[in-house]
């Protein structure tokens, strides 16, 4: 039995770096399906606009069917060869008859493995947008839930002001609609390669334009009008798009294991019966799928450096820079579907401790409240002089270890100024979460 040594092939951790949907987007039998789709379609339309005979078409397009070709005798070819595709073309000849002169013709290696690459590509980002989606509606359904739950708003580390639940996820599913918008827009921009040997389609002449305008109709790619051998930008692009997904869910993950930290408390990872804990620590219950889709979004931050890299071809085809191509947009794919769709998971399987939220909201004793006061007395005494004298107050209760109510009930100058009604009013936290629900119910009905 073959042994495989990387992560996303590993029977034992393989689960956790990928997905089997995208692992077979970019598979060796996806890719060479991919070369010989392309084959395939070019020997169509030149068959169509007259440049090889009609047969041809017929004949290369059954010696391009993917299940007669042996991977691993494919495989030790390429090695033998130290070329990607000759191999491939030899065998593709050897089963179109006599019209194996017609394999190929007019095109160069680029051209078939980058047009082979963008149809894996477009499969894949299918997968992304259904995997986005579902992250969309599980934050969705967790704002609806939660539109109005109060809870510690943080910043910095430390109790901010009051804000409610569901706008944490009603803000995470506008940033996944972001998202979700640019890879739909990624999808309508795939370009078909096919530009000869040095961009200039020299090879067919006056009908070079022709022929790269109907293979990329055959193919449902655009037309990119001219050769982006050297052109990686959209590679680079795509592959950014990726990690900037993959950095969400982290955000979204690292949210999760903070907010169930023991001091915390306050969301916990749905995990099933007997999931989730320690080797030797019976009372733990461990983040575990959180966890991993922050080391997800970790691997995914390098990605783009080696697109980017990879950016810099020299003169008209630079096979150095090219090949990094080749694991980096599988690897990228790979890392960041599946961080994606686990997010989906740990997004719709969220416990949330409704008691631990009121109560962490009580930890300060009414100082996350603070700001409603100073706010509120600032229409009698001015923003910066109620700032001054509710920050004085604030220091004397902690000296004097009383709670903030208290120190603002018994200080004289406010006392006359609001009574003990209205004071506890502003320190409700639910009296303070400004315009959240109203974000809530807005992203909500737009998003939906």
């Amino acid at each position: 039995m073959t042994e495989f040594s990387h992560a996303q092939d590993s029977r034992l951790l393989g689960h956790l770096f990928s997905t089997v949907a995208m692992k077979n987007v970019f598979s060796d039998t996806a890719t060479l399906r991919g070369w010989l789709e392309v084959e395939g379609a070019l020997a169509r339309v030149q068959s169509d606009l007259k440049l090889i005979p009609e047969g041809a078409a017929e004949a290369i397009c059954q010696a391009c069917t993917p299940d007669q070709y042996d991977l691993q005798q494919l495989g030790d070819r390429i090695a033998a060869a130290s070329h990607p595709l000759t191999p491939i073309i030899a065998a593709v000849e050897a089963n179109a008859g006599s019209y194996a002169q017609y394999v190929h013709f007019g095109a160069t290696t680029q051209d078939i493995l980058d047009s082979g690459l963008v149809l894996q590509m477009r499969s894949g980002l299918n997968l992304l947008i259904e995997a986005h989606q579902q992250l969309l509606q599980a934050c969705l359904l967790q704002a609806r839930t939660w539109r109005d739950l109060p809870m510690a708003g943080r910043t910095h580390g430390q109790h901010g002001v009051p804000i409610t639940l569901g706008l944490k996820f009603a803000v995470l599913a506008s940033e996944i609609k972001r998202h979700l918008d640019r890879l739909r827009g990624l999808i309508a921009m795939l370009p078909v390669q096919f530009a000869g040997a040095a961009g200039t389609l020299a090879t067919l002449g006056s009908q070079g334009a022709g022929v790269r305008k109907a293979l990329a109709k055959e193919l449902g790619l655009t037309d990119p009008k001219q050769s982006w051998h050297t052109c990686r930008d959209l590679i680079a692009h795509i592959t950014s798009q990726l990690a900037i997904s993959a950095a969400t869910c982290g955000k979204i993950a690292n949210e999760v294991v903070n907010l169930q930290r023991t001091e915390i408390g306050e969301l916990a990872e749905g995990a099933a019966p007997g999931t989730g804990g320690s080797s030797t620590m019976p009372q733990k219950r461990n983040p575990m799928l959180a966890q991993n889709i922050v080391a997800l979004s970790r691997l995914m931050a390098g990605r783009p450096a080696f697109a980017l890299d990879a950016m810099m071809h020299e003169h008209e085809r630079d096979m150095a820079a090219w090949t990094m191509e080749w694991a980096v947009v599988p690897e990228s794919f790979i890392y960041g579907h599946a961080a994606v769709e686990q997010c989906a998971q740990l997004v719709a399987n969220l416990q949330v401790d409704e008691m631990q939220i009121a109560q962490n909201l009580e930890l300060t004793g009414g100082l996350i409240c603070a700001e409603a006061v100073m706010m509120d007395l600032a229409g009698d005494m001015g923003r910066s002089q109620a700032h001054h004298v509710i920050a004085d107050l604030i220091s004397q209760a902690r000296h004097a270890g009383i709670s903030f109510s208290q120190a603002l009930n018994e200080d004289a100058a406010i006392s006359a100024l609001r009574s003990p009604a209205q004071i506890a009013a502003l320190l409700n936290p639910a009296n303070y979460t400004g315009d959240a629900i109203q974000t809530v119910d807005r992203i909500v009905r737009e998003l939906e």
